[in-house]
């Protein structure tokens, strides 16, 4: 049976989005997640890291994002339920230099946190 191959950069952006949605540091998240900061910077460095998260920290970083660990498996497109998820896809998006990817990010995000704070300070009907 062929190994399965995971998407570890796109794990690495659920991460980094949620470690920043929840206002948490590296060491703070960690404990959260159950593994050691210096694992969970690991896991932040994507496939550029030097080496291969065992399945266990996967199965709790993705866990912890919310996510079965299927999602990650390559070539699996998981469907967008959250603002991590357009963050994946925009920045999947083929011929996207990553400083035009980073500021397409921002700029979603940005009208994302508008409209929830708006809608947040809505009165009740």
């Amino acid at each position: 049976m062929p190994a399965i191959s995971f998407d570890l950069d796109k794990l690495a952006l659920y991460l980094k989005s949620q470690i920043a949605e929840r206002k948490l540091s590296i060491r703070a998240a960690a404990e959260k997640i159950g593994c050691s900061p210096a694992t969970l910077t690991r896991l932040l460095q994507g496939s550029t890291s030097s080496t291969t998260p065992d399945s266990e920290n996967l199965i709790l970083a993705a866990s912890w994002v919310g996510r079965p660990l299927g999602e990650f498996a390559k070539g699996m497109d998981p469907p967008v339920k959250n603002i991590a998820d357009v963050e994946v896809h925009l920045r999947a998006l083929p011929g996207l230099r990553a400083a035009d990817a980073d500021t397409l990010v921002a700029m979603v995000r940005a009208a994302y946190d508008s409209v929830r704070f708006r809608t947040s300070k809505r009165p009740a009907r």
